[in-house]
C-alpha cells in the first residue's frame, strides 16, 4: 500500500471511495465507488450514523474486492454548511542568524491551528496569506523560506468548524475499520482538481453547487483567499419542483435534471410532461413552461447567494477569470448563461482533468467526484502531512485542462481584443434574438385579439326588420252610398 494512496467522501446525498496512485502524467484513479445515500447526512453534516455507516462499509468491501488488499488508512474529504473564515496574525521573535527554514514556517502554522475561536468550533484549515520580515512587507508564502529577519508577523486566514461535526465524520471512518491519517475540505479539494494555470494565479471564484450545500472558494495569486458555503444547492431545486408538481422526489429529480432549464425562455409555452401514475394512478401533466420557471428562480437564488459571498471576501473586482462552476448543477441547460446575466463575469464550467491520467476509471471525470480527486492529487503533494509517516510518490502538478464534457462550451485560445468582440457580438445577437421573439410574440397575440374580434361579429344576430304597416283602403262610391253598415261588413282591413 506504500505506492497508493485512498480518499473517503462524505456528502449529502453520497458516500465516495477512491484509490489512486502517482504516474507521470499525474495520478491514476485505480478504482472509484459511489453509494447513494437518502436522508444519511444534512447539509455535509452526519444525521444518521446507521446509514453512513452501512454505505462506507459497502463502499469498502467493493474496493477490497477489486482492489485485493485490505483498507486501513484513508484520507477524509468532507464539507459542513459550518464552514467559516476567519484572519489570524501570528507574531514571533527569532533568534541569531539563521535563515527561515521549512521546520520553522510548520511550526508557524500548526501555532495558527491552536488559536483562539469560539466554543464549539475548531480551526479544520490554516492557509497562509502573507509574511511581514522585518521591513520586508506582504512576501507570499513560497518566497519566505531562506528569507533572515528578527521579527516575523505571519498572516493566516482560518478555516473554522463544528467540532462535533468534524468528529461525527471521523467516527464513521473509524467504526468502518479505517484510520484517518489526513483530511481535506471539499472546497479546496475541488479548487485543486478543477482550476487552471491562469486562474489560479490572475484570481477566480469556484463555485461547486452540491446536493446540500454550495461552496465557494475566491484564490488569487495561488493562494486561497476565502472559503464560504451556502446552505442550499440543487436538492433545493428538486424539493421545490417535488412540491409544486406533487411528485416523488425520485421522479422531480429525474425531471430536474433531464428537462430542468434555467432559463425561461417562452418556449415551451404549452408544452408538458405526461408523468405516467405509480401502480396505476393517474398521470400527472407538468408544464414545462412551468417547470423552467423554477428552476430559473432557485438557481437565481444559489447564484444571487454566491454573488454576495464574493463581494463579502472583498476579492470582486480583483478576479478577472471570473467564475468556474462544477458540481452535479453544472450539467444544467443554460447555467452558464444565467451566470454571467446574474454576476457580470467570465462563467466556465469544469470537471477534475488537470492532474488525471486519462487512464483513470471514467466516473472519476464526473463532475460530482471534484472534491474526493482534488483530495488525492493534494496528498500526494504534500505527503509530509500524512499521520502514517508512510512514503508515497511525490507527482508534479500540472494545470487543470479545459473540460470537454459541456457541449454548451467551446474551448479556443484568443487575444483579449478578440474575447471582447466576440462578447460584444454574442450580446448583440442574444439582444436582436430576444427582441424577435417579443415582436413574434406580440404579432401571435394581435392576430390572436384580431380573429377573436371577427367571430364575435359573426356571432351577432342580425336585426329583425319589422314589416310595413298595410295602407288603409278608401271605400268605394256604392261603399258610401250604402252606408256604414254595408262598409263595416265588408271592410277587410278593418278589426271585427
Amino acid at each position: 500500500m506504500n505506492d497508493y494512496l485512498v480518499a473517503v467522501e462524505l456528502c449529502t446525498s453520497k458516500v465516495a471511495m477512491a484509490v489512486a496512485e502517482a504516474g507521470t502524467n499525474g495520478i491514476k484513479v485505480l478504482h472509484h465507488k459511489v453509494v447513494p445515500v437518502t436522508k444519511g447526512m444534512s447539509r455535509g453534516d452526519v444525521q444518521n450514523t446507521q446509514r453512513i455507516i452501512e454505505a462506507l462499509s459497502r463502499c469498502k468491501r467493493d474496493i477490497e474486492s477489486e482492489f485485493g488488499e485490505t483498507i486501513t488508512d484513508v484520507i477524509l474529504c468532507s464539507g459542513s454548511q459550518s464552514l467559516r473564515t476567519m484572519d489570524y496574525t501570528l507574531r514571533a521573535k527569532r533568534s541569531g542568524n539563521n535563515l527561515i527554514s521549512p521546520e520553522e514556517l510548520q511550526q508557524w502554522r500548526e501555532q495558527a491551528f491552536q488559536a483562539d475561536v469560539v466554543a464549539g468550533e475548531s480551526v479544520l484549515e490554516a492557509i497562509p496569506q502573507a509574511y511581514d520580515i522585518d521591513d520586508s512587507i506582504g512576501n507570499p508564502p513560497d518566497s519566505v523560506e531562506g528569507m533572515a529577519g528578527k521579527n516575523v508577523e505571519a498572516r493566516y486566514r482560518l478555516i473554522l468548524g463544528k467540532t462535533t461535526a468534524d468528529r461525527n465524520k471521523r467516527d464513521v471512518v473509524e467504526k468502518c475499520g479505517m484510520k484517518v491519517v489526513r483530511s481535506v475540505l471539499s472546497p479546496i479539494g475541488s479548487a485543486i482538481a478543477t482550476l487552471n494555470e491562469n486562474e489560479l494565479e490572475n484570481g477566480v471564484a469556484l463555485l461547486d453547487i452540491g446536493a446540500g450545500t454550495t461552496d465557494v472558494v475566491v484564490v488569487k495569486d495561488r493562494i486561497i483567499r476565502f472559503v464560504g458555503v451556502i446552505p442550499f444547492a440543487g436538492n433545493t431545486v428538486t424539493s421545490d419542483i417535488r412540491y409544486h408538481t406533487c411528485l416523488t422526489t425520485d421522479v422531480a429529480e429525474i425531471i430536474k435534471m433531464k428537462y430542468g432549464n434555467c432559463i425561461d425562455e417562452g418556449l415551451t409555452e404549452n408544452k408538458k410532461l405526461v408523468v405516467q401514475g405509480v401502480g396505476g394512478g393517474e398521470t400527472k401533466d407538468v408544464p414545462l413552461d412551468f417547470l423552467q420557471q423554477i428552476v430559473e428562480a432557485r438557481v437565481s437564488e444559489i447564484l444571487e447567494a454566491a454573488y454576495y459571498l464574493i463581494e463579502k471576501s472583498g476579492y470582486i473586482n480583483k478576479i478577472p477569470t471570473g467564475l468556474v462552476i462544477t458540481g452535479g448543477t453544472a450539467y444544467m441547460e443554460h447555467i452558464k448563461e444565467l451566470a454571467r446575466a446574474i454576476t457580470g463575469m467570465r462563467v466556465r464550467l469544469a470537471n477534475a482533468q488537470g492532474n488525471i491520467s486519462e487512464i483513470s476509471k471514467t466516473s472519476c471525470f464526473d463532475t460530482t467526484a471534484c472534491s474526493i480527486l482534488g483530495a488525492l492529487i493534494d496528498s500526494f503533494n504534500n505527503e509530509s502531512e500524512i499521520d502514517s509517516g508512510r512514503a508515497v510518490t511525490r507527482i508534479e502538478a500540472k494545470p487543470a485542462r479545459e473540460s470537454n464534457i459541456f457541449r454548451d462550451q467551446t474551448i479556443t485560445t484568443l487575444s483579449p481584443r478578440e474575447k471582447r468582440r466576440l462578447d460584444k457580438e454574442e450580446k448583440q445577437r442574444l439582444k436582436a434574438q430576444l427582441a424577435a421573439e417579443k415582436a413574434a410574440r406580440k404579432e401571435e397575440e394581435r392576430k390572436a385579439k384580431l380573429a377573436a374580434e371577427l367571430e364575435d361579429e359573426e356571432e351577432e344576430e342580425e336585426p329583425e326588420v319589422e314589416p310595413e304597416p298595410e295602407k288603409h283602403r278608401e271605400p268605394s262610391k256604392i261603399e258610401k252610398k250604402l252606408g256604414g253598415l254595408f262598409y263595416d261588413l265588408f271592410d277587410t282591413g278593418k278589426n271585427n
